[in-house]
């Protein structure tokens, strides 16, 4: 998994955070130190996973976790991904 802070910038967009790739349990660790700075920032934070492929329990239930700050906009989620929460009994949204 590779991880973008904003566009290309990590000071110009500390609150937008961009994986790319797979988010399974071999990457989890990773995703979840960005996610850690990115909770860093006051305020609404960002999250699009327009680039991500394989999402598995692992990093499902991170990011169940990181929902419950309370404001994490979640952008990109693939159908796939919304299917996959739908079964598992996650019925309502990731993000704000």
């Amino acid at each position: 998994m590779a991880v973008r802070a904003g566009a290309s910038d990590v000071e110009e967009h500390p609150r937008q955070l961009t994986p790319t790739g797979d988010l399974t349990i071999f990457e989890v660790e990773d995703f979840k130190k960005a996610l850690i700075r990115l909770f860093q920032n006051d305020g609404l934070v960002s999250l699009d996973l327009a680039q991500v492929g394989r999402v598995d329990t692992a990093a499902i239930q991170l990011l169940w976790a990181a929902r419950k700050e309370g404001r994490m906009f979640v952008t990109g989620m693939s159908e796939d991904l919304r299917t996959t929460l739908n079964q598992l009994g996650f019925s309502e949204p990731l993000g704000e």
